[in-house]
């Protein structure tokens, strides 16, 4: 059986390495990605349709597939506003996973975060738990969250306070072992590799941590 991923976020560093590893997946014979801007890639399983992800009248027709990879979402230095940062956050893929439970969509993955609670009172971890939570009240027959650690790579985007961070957690990532390795930096191909696997085998918990992230994603 093959099949069918739509991504939304694969303009992003995890999301555009999420979309080179499923084309070259030959488990899947169509990548569909939504998006504001074109994307650059002219292989022949990939089908890029722009869309304004706040409008579904723009993407419903295109969003029909197996899987659903969520990569979505922004930094707060980008989005200082704090309403339109939620919208970003929690709103743009409520509103995309429901026309996709709609269009009979079976498994979503979303990228979260580690620390993700909708009771915790840090500001972005509460937002994350409350996106995870409206999106598992969906009802798909399979709901997945990555919850990455600090993620490592180099983005085109400048993020200053973000890669002096990266410096330092360099050094200190071999100190990280025990219970405090899942705060070990992760890179996006590991990220990806570990959502892919998830979508095709499935897991037996629907909320993966970091450390889990790393050990998944060298299965694939």
């Amino acid at each position: 059986m093959k099949f069918t991923a739509i991504i939304i976020g694969a303009t992003g560093l995890t999301g555009n390495i999420l979309l080179s590893q499923l084309l070259e997946d030959a488990r899947y014979d169509k990548v569909v990605t939504l998006s504001r801007k074109q994307i650059d890639n002219n292989h022949p399983k990939h089908y890029n349709h722009l869309a304004d992800l706040f409008d579904p009248s723009t993407y419903k027709e295109f969003l029909k597939g197996d899987h659903l990879f969520i990569c979505t979402g922004t930094t707060q230095a980008k989005t200082p506003n704090k309403e339109e940062y939620y919208k970003i956050e929690h709103d743009l893929p409520l509103g995309v996973a429901r026309v996709a439970k709609e269009n009979a969509v079976r498994k979503i993955i979303t990228i979260s975060a580690l620390g993700a609670n909708p009771d915790s009172n840090i500001s972005y971890n509460r937002g994350k738990g409350e996106m995870e939570r409206d999106l598992e009240d969906l009802g798909f027959e399979e709901s997945y969250f990555v919850q990455p650690a600090l993620i490592g790579g180099k983005r085109d985007e400048k993020r200053p306070f973000e890669s002096a961070w990266k410096k330092f957690q360099k050094l200190i990532d071999p100190l990280l072992f025990g219970a405090l390795k899942k705060y070990r930096t992760i890179e996006p191909e590991t990220i990806a590799s570990a959502m892919i696997y998830i979508a095709i085998n499935a897991y037996d918990k629907n909320r993966i941590e970091s450390d889990e992230l790393v050990e998944i994603g060298s299965r694939l």
